[in-house]
């Protein structure tokens, strides 16, 4: 798959929907890529709990992607949606290993790691992508980044659900950023999927 049919694809999910997702959001998010990719084209299907692509090597030893969207009843792209900057190393090794066994997912045209970028300091909820930038202009194939931003609410005149959502830390945030970062053939695509609000 070249690269700006790449970038394309990934352009054309409704991104802007995520601004009403409130709180950690992993599994929000995970529903949200399935619906929108079996909404593109009656194709289009999802696995949900995708068997690990290291067969063999015990529980322990397996790493699972969260999804994988197919295409013609065929492996397309292996999706991990990951909450903590921590783990992007192991969710980068995960989506390399669906690339790379070809004998059991085979027509894989690309991977997908959506970074949310939890993690303490100054760069919480800010783009942690920069090591990961470097491992995928390593690989033969791209692995898509989808990075997103968020700033705490500051409103001052509290609704129910401001209240509600004040209560633990993962919630009074708002998603004001989702930026997109690809690498195929010495090319690079990257820009903003949603622009900066505040």
């Amino acid at each position: 798959m070249r690269v700006r049919e790449i970038e394309l694809l990934i352009k054309s999910f409704r991104w802007n929907t995520l601004q009403k997702m409130y709180g950690c959001a992993h599994s929000s998010i995970i529903g949200f890529i399935s619906t929108e990719w079996i909404n593109m084209s009656t194709e289009n299907s999802v696995l949900d709990g995708v068997p690990s692509p290291q067969i063999g090597k015990g529980r322990k030893g397996q790493r699972n992607a969260d999804l994988l969207l197919c295409k013609n009843n065929t492996p397309y792209i292996p999706v991990e949606v990951e909450t903590q900057v921590s783990k992007y190393n192991e969710k980068f090794e995960t989506l390399r290993h669906y690339i790379e066994n070809k004998e059991n997912f085979n027509g894989i045209a690309f991977g997908f790691l959506f970074m949310t970028n939890l993690c303490s300091g100054n760069m919480k909820y800010k783009h942690n992508w920069d090591p990961i930038k470097k491992k995928v202009k390593e690989e033969e194939k791209a692995i898509v980044l989808v990075s997103i931003e968020k700033v705490k609410n500051s409103s001052k005149n509290k609704s129910s659900l401001d209240l509600l959502r004040d209560r633990n830390d993962y919630n009074p945030w708002d998603i004001v950023k989702i930026d997109y970062w690809l690498y195929q053939n010495k090319e690079i695509r990257e820009g903003s999927l949603l622009p900066r609000q505040d």
